[in-house]
């Protein structure tokens, strides 16, 4: 354990910085390697279940809570995380990954040094490592949809770890040493290397403090430079894993710059240790199939390939969950035929199905029917999934030749779904129940007011102006009002001209 007890801080980016504490990992091949003791123990399913799950808290009491202060509780369903199988598989795989690349990257062994410069001599000259340079490590792909949940789970995951590892002594002998475990990038918009190297030494300074990016960063500086600078500074902190997100950027890179970046990739694992890990969309696809040897290393631990999620057991689990974080005043069980809309209208999307039912209970507020059911839920989808529509019933009809073009789904638009529905709230109670409006106008101004707005529907509604209209219809209802000092709006509700608005929703 570290004797130093100078203050380090305790957020450094988005990972945690924490000094050494080293323990028995439990496994004899594990063992003496201060790289693998300082991680955090490995955990068991329930254990990750507990560490990355999110339930935020809930109170069926607020169901009683005005309107809008309900309005910002049914927005807590965005913060809501359910552990499910697939990332108790993506957690083991990570925990596996790290360790393993370890294995082979023990700073304290007398020639580790010598060998990592020796392994970087060999990336500079582009020259293929001799047989006993190949070490422990490989990566593996994720490849889904967007809003599937690939990057919160990631990030859900790495958070396990602390980011940066701080040794200062090991087994009663002086161990100085900055160990990164983990380092995520997002794969530069234009698929370059050069950026992918700019991002990198930027991500190392951001966390490290330091001044890499002024010392290897210039505009004379070639690819070919920058490649052996970069995997210098991976041996030298001895990054446990590097993640690569939106790898599908790889698509814009020039001709020949997607295989490039590949063979790069496969280099940091081959000959540096660096355990890589791709994330990305289907557009990914065709580039990580084309690269065998990028294959061949990606499916060290099983390429995942994240589909939406089943309507199965596993679907209940998560609806189950998130049902109950319900703000509606009426009391809604979760019915089969409920949790049917939900699946249809989000493809088993899990981010489609929080924001669907999120935005159902917005409308089921607003509408002052406070029920959310099947019918509210297929309106709602209907109205704010329209741009990702085409995206979400290939999903359903396994269109794959359609997930393979796309270039990403169109998020909801939540902030837009929540003014407008708070604007109709605005409009309703100046309409119907709002006593300073109807104190501050006489009885006749409003009933002039809403004759002028009914003779504008009525000359919309007119498609001859040569027919003489009805006088027994509307209009017979307009000029009996001015006699009976009854409003319009009144008079058309008693004569079944205005309808509620849940009347067509089942209950």
């Amino acid at each position: 354990m570290t004797q130093n007890n100078s203050k380090l801080p305790l957020i450094v980016g988005s990972g945690k910085v924490v000094r050494a504490e080293y323990q028995d990992p439990l496994i004899s091949s594990y063992r003496d390697n201060p790289l693998i003791e300082a991680l955090p123990k490995i955990l068991s399913s329930s254990e990750v279940i507990s560490s990355i799950a999110n339930y935020p808290s809930y109170d069926e009491k607020e169901r009683d809570l005005p309107l809008h202060l309900r309005l910002h509780l049914a927005q807590n369903v965005l913060r809501f995380f359910q552990p499910l199988p697939v990332h108790l598989d993506l957690e083991a795989r990570f925990s596996r990954l790290i360790r393993g690349g370890y294995q082979f990257r023990n700073p304290i062994m007398i020639d580790f040094w010598k060998n990592s410069k020796n392994r970087i001599e060999t990336l500079s000259n582009d020259e293929i490592p001799p047989n006993y340079m190949y070490t422990s490590a490989y990566g593996f792909t994720i490849i889904g949809i967007s809003g599937i949940g690939k990057t919160t789970a990631v990030s859900a995951i790495l958070s396990l770890y602390p980011q940066i590892i701080v040794h200062n002594r090991y087994k009663n002998k002086n161990f100085t040493h900055c160990q990164i475990v983990w380092l995520k990038l997002d794969c530069p918009f234009d698929g370059s290397i050069k950026g992918l190297c700019l991002n990198f030494f930027q991500a190392v300074d951001e966390v490290l403090k330091t001044n890499y990016s002024k010392n290897y960063i210039s505009s004379r500086r070639t690819v070919d430079e920058l490649i052996p600078n970069m995997a210098r500074i991976a041996s030298l902190h001895c990054i446990g894993v590097l993640v690569i997100d939106e790898i599908q950027h790889l698509n814009e890179a020039k001709s020949g710059g997607a295989n490039k970046m590949l063979n790069f990739f496969v280099q940091l694992v081959n000959t540096i240790g660096v355990p890589v890990v791709l994330v990305g969309t289907y557009k990914a696809m065709s580039i990580l199939s084309g690269e065998f040897r990028q294959a061949r290393r990606g499916s060290g631990q099983g390429d995942l390939i994240w589909d939406s999620m089943k309507e199965d057991d596993v679907w209940e689990l998560f609806i189950e969950s998130l049902w109950r974080y319900q703000y509606v005043k009426k009391s809604c069980p979760l019915t089969s035929e409920v949790s049917h809309a939900l699946y249809e209208s989000s493809a088993g999307i899990t981010d489609f199905a929080v924001k669907v039912y999120m935005l159902a209970q917005i409308r089921a507020m607003t509408t002052e029917s406070e029920v959310v059911n099947e019918g509210v839920i297929k309106s709602v989808a209907a109205d704010s999934l329209r741009l990702a529509r085409p995206i979400l019933d290939a999903l359903k009809t396994g269109n794959t030749k359609v997930l393979h073009n796309i270039d990403d789904i169109y998020p909801t638009d939540i902030t837009s779904v929540i003014k407008s529905a708070t604007n109709n709230i605005k409009v309703h109670g100046k309409l119907s129940s709002s006593p300073i409006v109807q104190k501050s106008l006489p009885e006749s101004e409003l009933v002039k007011l809403e004759i002028s707005d009914l003779e504008k529907e009525q000359k919309k509604t007119v498609k001859n102006p040569t027919l003489k209209p009805n006088q027994d219809g509307l209009l017979a209802i307009n000029n009996s009002n001015l006699h009976n000092k009854v409003t319009v709006y009144e008079e058309l509700k008693l004569k079944g001209y205005i309808r509620p608005a849940t009347e067509f929703i089942t209950l």
